[in-house]
């Protein structure tokens, strides 16, 4: 991409609409011009139940991103997410016949890996390890001689009816979509620096209506598990267990939660708006341990969850020395500890702060995902990191244009 061109995205989660703006940078660097965001409804476990209530959130959600950029967008890169996002680590292989490896042959490989799956579709194909005359290797094999050339690619799937309803959604808000990204793959990205690319990650996203378990091998993406809980049922458990409605649930969460049930909480008193049977509301006193006790209990279920997910996957839990934490759920206060404590691993946890030089925006890890798009985005157009070769990425464009088209004549 060239120096001042302009990236947007628009991440749709169970909870919120999050959008991004940025101008790509020298040396693949870019800069956040605004971000946006506005509380979703239409969202359930990543799939979109009502259509409505989502293509309203976004338009919210760019709306306020444009203002703060003080610019108009009519295109973005847009995520998915939800248990029916698949991962699938194929074999590939490819004669060269002796001669130096070009472009083209990475090109070739990983489109071999691409097996016609009806009712979806690939929008990762990555090569995670290459192979030259059966000689792992470690870099980059382009440039170098080789009778054959094989790879582990990883293919991530996901059904083209839900690619379908983020175009719809996106279309009646005006915008075109440029490509989509799972959320995993992004959260990693925003995450993951040079230093974190020589060791192998495991990145838990703690997303809104589903935690996700996502695998990097020397910053390469490798692998997905899907666990179908998250951040709401942590905020529907507060609301049933003290009796509040969810919008005040979620306002205790954010305020006073914690993973941590500690001394002090006992003695802390919190003021908690409990719901009367005549649906009056009665300011009480409750000690914050009340609290924490709840949400405590559906951390320890999710985190029990990852654990199953990640040893009953092939990479287990010995795939990484230490854990990656991300999204909105990693914010709750003492959050990285008990993860670490609960999985006896260091835990690292990136600010999203760090990219926003403007004291102006305040962003937290719930934006991860939309960061990681735009480092996706930048990275894809640049080295071919994550994308597809240009013969499938011209198939879907062809798709995204063919769904519009039938938006167009249909609606």
């Amino acid at each position: 991409m060239n120096v001042g061109q302009i990236i947007a995205v628009v991440d749709i989660g169970s909870t919120k609409v999050c959008s991004c703006i940025a101008s790509v940078a020298e040396d693949g660097h870019f800069d956040i011009l605004g971000a946006g965001y506005c509380v979703c409804f239409g969202v359930k476990c990543g799939i979109i139940v009502d259509m409505d209530s989502v293509c309203k959130s976004i338009a919210k959600a760019v709306e306020n991103a444009e203002k703060a950029a003080n610019l108009r967008i009519k295109s973005v890169y847009v995520n998915v997410s939800g248990k029916f996002v698949k991962s699938e680590l194929i074999n590939s292989e490819i004669d060269i016949g002796g001669r130096i490896i070009k472009p083209r042959d990475l090109e070739k490989l990983v489109y071999k890996s691409i097996k016609k799956r009806p009712g979806v579709e690939v929008i990762h194909s990555i090569p995670v390890l290459f192979e030259m005359d059966s000689m792992a290797c470690t870099a980059d094999p382009v440039g170098m001689f080789a009778n054959t050339l094989k790879a582990n690619v990883n293919v991530v799937t996901v059904p083209k009816v839900q690619i379908n309803n983020l175009v719809v959604g996106l279309s009646r808000c005006h915008l075109d979509v440029l490509g989509v990204v799972y959320s995993g793959y992004a959260s990693g990205l925003s995450m993951l620096d040079e230093d974190s690319r020589q060791s192998n990650q495991i990145v838990i996203d703690f997303g809104g209506g589903v935690t996700t378990v996502n695998f990097f091998f020397k910053g390469v993406f490798c692998g997905l598990e899907v666990v179908s809980v998250g951040g709401q049922n942590i905020t529907k458990d507060i609301a049933y267990g003290i009796n509040v409605s969810r919008s005040n649930a979620e306002r205790l969460k954010t305020l006073h939660g914690g993973a941590f049930e500690s001394f002090d909480d006992k003695k802390n008193m919190i003021l908690v708006p409990m719901q009367e049977e005549n649906n009056t509301i009665n300011l009480q006193q409750m000690p914050k341990s009340d609290l924490n006790v709840i949400i405590q209990a559906r951390v320890e279920e999710i985190l029990k969850l990852v654990r199953e997910k990640i040893d009953e996957s092939v990479f287990k839990s010995d795939f990484a020395r230490h854990l990656v934490i991300t999204g909105g759920g990693s914010m709750l206060t003492g959050m990285r500890e008990f993860v670490s404590q609960n999985f006896k691993k260091p835990v690292d946890m990136k600010r999203m702060e760090d990219f926003f030089e403007s004291s102006n925006i305040q962003i937290g890890n719930d934006f991860s995902t939309a960061i990681g798009m735009i480092k996706f985005a930048v990275l894809s157009d640049n080295i071919g990191i994550g994308s597809q070769n240009n013969s499938e990425k011209n198939k879907r464009e062809g798709f995204f244009k063919k769904t519009i088209n039938w938006l167009e004549n249909n609606l």
